[in-house]
């Protein structure tokens, strides 16, 4: 009986950890702060934002790491043209052609947060673990956009997606 009860303790003592382990998570908020998109970011703590540039009119996508503080580092970016706007002298980083897409890495540029506004000409998504969140699809034109670093428990997370009835 003395194993049994044991083994019940060590199973909810367990399960209240893993409840309450914080796992990293993107917030992204609208203009009043309202949580619009709570995606996990997998333990590498990776995300990109894709956009279509408004000069030349391409395609740019921009590579994030979140550090354990929770800053957001821009390590790379990405795009399919040179001109007005994308870099083309290396001042920082390393740039490459790769079969005519230019790809400028080593970048270590630090956020506390990304602040954007919604444009859909831009057609502007957020891609983590190759999903992609178009912001069209989520905010109207104009809106404000802020892009965070958490660390969530599971529980916050039901209680978050409970709330927005996706539980």
């Amino acid at each position: 009986m003395r194993k049994i009860r044991f083994t019940l303790l060590l199973a909810v003592v367990l399960l209240l950890g893993q409840v309450s382990l914080p796992l990293p998570y993107l917030s992204v908020t609208d203009g009043d702060g309202q949580v619009v998109l709570q995606p996990f970011i997998g333990l590498e703590g990776r995300f990109t934002l894709a956009y279509r540039h408004s000069v030349q009119k391409t395609l740019c996508w921009e590579d994030f790491e979140v550090r354990k503080n929770g800053e957001i580092v821009l390590v790379a970016t990405r795009y399919e043209s040179l001109g007005v706007g994308l870099p083309f002298l290396v001042g920082e980083g390393q740039l490459t052609n790769n079969q005519g897409q230019f790809h400028l890495t080593g970048l270590d540029r630090h956020f506390p947060s990304l602040a954007l506004r919604a444009m859909p000409i831009a057609e502007q998504a957020l891609i983590v673990s190759e999903r992609i969140y178009k912001f069209n699809d989520f905010f109207a034109p104009g809106a404000m956009i802020e892009i965070r670093a958490r660390r969530l428990s599971l529980f916050q997370v039901l209680s978050y997606k409970l709330s927005k009835g996706e539980g």
